[in-house]
């Protein structure tokens, strides 16, 4: 029997979060236990064990409020690797918000794009993940605090903006130890950074203008330091230019895709940083 024909299907419980870290941690991305625990409380996360009970893949499906959800977290450990186990979970997840009546997303690589292109995903804009370091208060400066009133702002206006209601996952970050936030005008648009595992993740930042959104990202970048992480649409060349003439360079670039879905949900002309590939 093929070693692929031996694994078992799990839903991954918060007793997985330390397993699903291992297979995140393996491929550098910057998920931290946190990440992993708004999966499994708030959507679904499908995984493959071996015969030892190792968890070699995983895959989410995270629903949202409103016409569509966001599949992320797509990973496969390195010797289990070009089997087919990605494309099966991806089919799964695809499955499972279907049937609830949602429009499958995702955020893909430019590897990644051609063989979610098979599964039936159309592109709608493009994205690029800046690194660099931000030279802010740091680790040791006060969080932010969000009100109840600003966070209803924010959770009102990040539902416009993305097209479907997003509270639990705005809430999540906002509640956050490390988290800073940061309005303009009566929650007119807001950016948040977060702490990863790699590095600090700037966004979502919703603005009404690239002006606005820039100003908001700069006050972003004063309140850390160190490494960080933010991922602006390829369209804001003002913002690439800012970034760059701070320090910053492109990591690596990401196609939003939908599932039978050229046309973006919401209203892009309001985002300039999305809040990571693995949440939309």
């Amino acid at each position: 029997m093929a070693a692929s024909e031996a694994l078992s299907g799990v839903e991954l419980a918060r007793e997985d979060i330390a397993s699903a870290m291992l297979l995140s941690t393996e491929a550098g991305w910057n998920q931290t236990e946190e990440d992993w625990e708004h999966f499994i409380a708030h959507g679904r996360v499908h995984g493959l064990r071996d015969a030892e009970g190792r968890l070699v893949a995983s895959a989410a499906e995270l629903p949202f409020d409103g016409p569509f959800g966001f599949i992320s977290m797509v990973l496969v450990t390195a010797d289990y690797r070009r089997r087919g186990l990605a494309t099966a979970l991806v089919e799964r997840c695809i499955d499972g918000l279907q049937e609830g009546g949602r429009t499958p997303v995702l955020d893909a690589t430019a590897a990644g794009a051609e063989v979610y292109r098979k599964q039936g995903f159309l592109p709608q804009f493009a994205f690029d993940r800046w690194e660099g370091v931000a030279g802010g208060a740091g680790a040791g400066a006060p969080s932010s605090a969000t009100g109840s009133g600003t966070l209803a702002g924010m959770v009102a206006l990040d539902a416009n903006v993305a097209g479907a209601g997003r509270s639990a996952l705005i809430s999540d970050f906002a509640a956050r130890k490390d988290t800073r936030a940061v309005v303009s005008g009566a929650v007119d648009g807001y950016g948040l950074v977060r702490r990863g595992r790699r590095a600090w993740q700037a966004g979502p930042v919703l603005a009404d203008s690239e002006a606005e959104a820039l100003d908001l990202i700069r006050r972003l970048l004063d309140r850390v330091g160190g490494m960080l992480f933010i991922d602006v649409p390829a369209a804001w060349k003002g913002i690439g230019a800012w970034l760059s003439a701070q320090g910053f360079s492109i990591q690596r670039s990401f196609t939003r895709m939908a599932h039978q879905r050229a046309q973006p949900f919401g209203d892009p002309r309001r985002l300039f940083a999305v809040a990571g590939p693995e949440f939309g």
